[in-house]
């Protein structure tokens, strides 16, 4: 087992050394153009550059992202990389502005077709890294498992579950079969049962997955301190200092800003066909609750035709009628969420934290899950960590973990790889879709917490 694991990492070390020095060379060719005899050190800087971009894009993280993922985070960080050094190197050098961007253009085409090759071969041989740890799968009274079996199995790049089994059997009769397994996963099972499972799966040297209770994601980020001799943990209470909350103000109107001055010729084509579609207003407004629960109004492009919630609100479906022929367009690309740059710069949002929601359906899924109202702790948000790692269907309980999991763990840098991870999101059909049109797996998830 453990011999396969350092046959894939030297394999993909090996390729991604092979892939710098390759990057190297194209580039260094270009800087020798561009810069003559300075080009060693301006090509170092680039490569260092290309990093720092592939590492705010996730584009080497295989052993967590979807192959598609990979693909979009090695495109846009070499892109980043390549009109970040033609803009500096156009406005200090003397070279023609129209071959200058050739040849970033080009080099960007060969890091993206290289990085790519490298990502599918990489992530391939991961997976079958993976295909040996089978798992022992111990499941809950309120969990679909064969559900989540089918799911795991047809997606999961970390194991392949093999045998599912209910926590009920007895933690002897689990504690006796689980040597037949490499990895042990816990689903959403009491934490007695979940504790004792956990501390067996450890002891006898299995890798152990589980699903997270909100109290996990409390401790996730606790300091280790000591009371005399007492090992303590010490957990934040999800406020942002009021320096935090400084510097968060000064990001929201510097990245509103740097998007909306691009943003606005486009903004202007939009406004013009929504207006000749239907003639109707070009803005939607629409009451949403963000920090402290205030109340705020969010704009967004209208994409819906007008008067569509006359009968009161409800969530777009995947193939709703309402739904205007612009309107489909900006959804797909999510760009009837621009206007709310306007928002962010008006301090009732920021650019990163969790989507203000309508106050009857955090009334709704507060009845439901009480800890739902300690997303308002944060000023809602343009992009979040729901919006990235999740999908538009993905259920509330699970957003909420993503939404806390980004609320505990607050820091600049994160704010700033996550709104350069936005970046795919407008690739990604499955994160624009709406929810089906009977929404019956929701209201199933709902259901079960109640229980």
């Amino acid at each position: 087992m453990r011999k396969g694991h350092t046959i894939f990492k030297a394999v993909s070390l090996t390729a991604r050394i092979f892939l710098i020095l390759l990057y190297f060379g194209a580039a260094a060719q270009v800087m020798a153009e561009i810069w003559g005899n300075r080009f060693l050190a301006v090509t170092i800087l680039y490569l260092v550059v290309l990093e720092i971009f592939q590492a705010l894009m996730e584009a080497g993280n295989i052993s967590q992202r979807r192959i598609l993922d990979l693909v979009y985070g090695q495109f846009f960080a070499s892109l980043c990389t390549n009109v970040l050094f033609a803009t500096l190197l156009w406005t200090i050098s003397a070279q023609d502005a129209g071959s200058l961007f050739w040849e970033f253009l080009l080099l960007t085409f060969l890091e993206s077709f290289t990085g790519i090759l490298w990502a599918a071969f990489s992530f391939t041989l991961y997976l079958r890294k993976q295909t040996w740890k089978q798992a022992l799968y111990v499941y809950g009274d309120r969990e679909d498992w064969a559900r989540t079996v089918k799911e795991n199995n047809s997606r999961n790049g970390y194991f392949h579950i093999t045998k599912a089994i209910s926590y009920k059997e007895g933690i002897s009769f689990i504690e006796k079969i689980l040597p037949k397994y490499q990895a042990l996963f816990l689903g959403v099972i009491p934490d007695k049962e979940r504790n004792l499972l956990l501390k067996a799966g450890i002891s006898k040297d299995r890798e152990c997955y589980l699903v997270p209770e909100i109290a996990d994601i409390y401790l996730q980020n606790s300091r280790v301190i000591r009371l005399h001799d007492k090992v303590l943990f010490s957990s934040g209470r999800g406020f942002l200092t009021r320096e935090q909350e400084k510097v968060k103000r000064a990001e929201d109107i510097l990245f509103a800003l740097l998007l909306l001055i691009p943003a606005l010729p486009l903004m202007a084509l939009i406004s013009l066909c929504i207006k000749a579609e239907d003639g109707g207003p070009v803005f939607y407004r629409q009451e949403r609750v963000t920090q402290y629960g205030r109340s705020f109004p969010m704009l967004k492009f209208r994409s819906m035709v007008q008067e569509a919630e006359k009968e009161g609100p409800r969530l777009a479906a995947k193939h709703d009628a309402r739904i205007t022929r612009i309107g489909k367009i900006l959804r797909n690309l999510h760009l009837d969420e621009l206007p709310q740059l306007f928002n962010v710069l008006a301090g009732q949002m920021s650019m990163v934290g969790p989507r203000p929601e309508r106050r009857e359906f955090i009334e709704d899924y507060s009845r439901i899950i009480p800890e739902f109202r300690e997303r308002l702790r944060v000023k809602g948000g343009l992009t979040g960590y729901a919006q990235i790692y999740g999908k538009y269907s993905t259920g509330p309980e699970d957003k909420l973990k993503y939404d806390l999991i980004y609320i505990y763990n607050y820091s600049l840098q994160l704010d700033i790889r996550l709104l350069f991870l936005t970046v795919r999101i407008f690739f990604q059909k499955e994160n624009a879709q709406g929810v089906e049109d009977d929404i019956q797996s929701q209201k199933e998830q709902e259901n079960k917490i109640t229980e």
